[in-house]
């Protein structure tokens, strides 16, 4: 961490900055708007470009971008008048930074389009909270997230490290000067990548971070899933371009054996149960309706035996989170996407359900929810949600939009609501659960015990329970 007082070079980039748009800021009153400012410049006095694709079946299947074209320049971060971080000037392999443009979705249907900064040197871009924080976060990696309409992603990755989950980003919304022109708000995020010991640990030649990914059809390098028709699985660790052969065959067989073990009984011995069951529980707490797009990450440190494939971290919360109110989250049910209905289904193994209901009851004996909350109620009173109350309606004019996250507080009393009730639907729906899965082994296991008469019958594929002449869904609902 560098923290240089530099009023002299700010005064300077001051007089640069004055040649900013009708609709641009000053450098000086974008610092007064009480965020963070993160302050592009690159080599050629350009931004990176792209160009926007449809999915090969059609646009309404979705977008992407291709043709990206990188840019190299300088970054810094701002916090108050103080140059916090510096990059330098870019010269390859000793300073400076690479910046794109990146997503999908998000890349095309706005014009702040989110970018990807690619340090030269790794640095830590976002300020510790906790001052007994002694890990080194540096990374190279670096993002900028145009979802600055809404505060769901603090939110959720916040439970996401509450639930417990191995990896979860730290985020921090900022605004952006872009080659001395105000770009907006963002989000500085870390991105979902290899960084020992402070993001995905995974091994250097053996191990692997994949994505059963929707834009598959964009990506230079997929392997085919039959868990979906629409989504193979790409690679987020290693490059593709990086790929040996041998590590390319370790991954099909993993993938292959993985998906075939989905609805028999050795499933425990291939991942990491508890890690599905908390990447899960973060999606069905929140109410993802998208199941496609809630990105999909699993990973395995090396080859050696004991290594499971496992769920290290949630992604991409904000589209739809708190929308799918009294039914579990989308990727919990949805049939185009087996991972988890087959989990959730196996009538040959419950290991997965079991583990699921234990996991909900630590929750409820840890006070998560209630955390949560607290957090919610810690955040409304924070200097960031101020700043994100001085620079919203800055934000929606530059890009002459009509929306923006006008009342932080309102918001955040509307994730508490959630919340309880949430918890509440969730209670009722294990309650049911643990009920009729605890019954049906009773009843196979011992016939001394009448108090469950209940048989698991597969109809069109799915698992249903029949207890007491009823009919009962996997989630536990009563099917009429």
């Amino acid at each position: 961490m560098i923290k240089i007082r530099v009023l002299p070079i700010m005064a300077v980039l001051i007089l640069v900055l004055q040649n900013a748009t009708c609709l641009a800021q000053t450098f000086e009153e974008v610092l007064g708007y009480g965020l963070p400012v993160v302050v592009v410049t690159t080599t050629d006095g350009e931004e990176p470009t792209s160009e926007i694709i449809d999915h090969p079946a059609g646009p309404w299947v979705g977008k992407g971008i291709t043709n990206i074209v990188p840019k190299y320049g300088r970054v810094q971060v701002w916090r108050g008048d103080t140059v916090w971080y510096d990059s330098g000037d870019y010269v390859d392999g000793e300073s400076g930074m690479k910046i794109r443009h990146r997503g999908n979705t998000s890349a095309t249907t706005t014009g702040n389009r989110p970018f990807k900064l690619k340090l030269q040197k790794k640095a830590d871009l976002i300020e510790k909270r906790y001052d007994n924080d002694t890990r080194d976060m540096r990374s190279k990696d670096w993002l900028l997230l145009n979802y600055s309409y809404s505060v769901e992603t603090p939110v959720a990755f916040q439970l996401s490290s509450l639930v417990g989950m191995e990896y979860t980003p730290r985020v921090e919304f900022v605004n952006v000067m872009f080659n001395g022109n105000y770009h907006g708000m963002y989000i500085l995020s870390e991105s979902i990548s290899r960084e020992a010991g402070c993001r995905i640990t995974v091994d250097k030649e053996d191990g692997y971070i994949i994505e059963l990914d929707p834009y598959c059809w964009n990506s230079t390098f997929s392997i085919k899933s039959r868990l979906c028709g629409f989504m193979d699985w790409t690679l987020k660790y290693p490059d593709a371009e990086d790929l040996t052969p041998e590590q390319e065959a370790n991954i099909r067989s993993d993938i292959e054996r993985l998906e075939a073990s989905l609805t028999g009984t050795d499933y425990p011995q291939v991942i990491d149960v508890r890690s599905f069951v908390r990447w899960i529980m973060v999606h069905d707490i929140m109410g993802t309706r998208d199941a496609a797009g809630c990105n999909i990450y699993i990973a395995r440190t090396d080859r050696d035996n004991t290594s499971l494939m496992r769920m290290p971290a949630v992604w991409d919360m904000t589209s739809s989170s708190m929308m799918v109110a009294d039914e579990w989250c989308r990727t919990h049910t949805y049939p185009g996407i087996r991972l988890f209905p087959d989990l959730f289904e196996n009538n040959q193994c419950l290991e997965f359900t079991r583990t699921y209901i234990e996991e909900w009851k630590r929750i409820k004996e840890e006070h998560v929810i209630d955390s949560l909350i607290a957090w919610t109620d810690w955040f409304a009173t924070t200097p960031e949600a101020a700043g994100i109350r001085g620079s919203v309606q800055h934000h929606m004019q530059r890009w002459n939009i009509g929306y923006g996250l006008t009342d932080v507080s309102g918001y955040l009393r509307s994730a508490k609501k959630w919340m309880i009730k949430r918890e509440q639907w969730i209670d009722e729906q294990i309650a049911a659960m643990e009920d009729i899965y605890t019954g049906v082994p009773v009843a196979q296991e011992s016939q001394d015990d009448n108090k469950y008469e209940a048989r698991k019958v597969l109809r069109d594929k799915h698992l249903y329970i029949i207890k007491d002449n009823e009919t009962y869904a996997i989630d536990g609902k009563r099917i009429e």
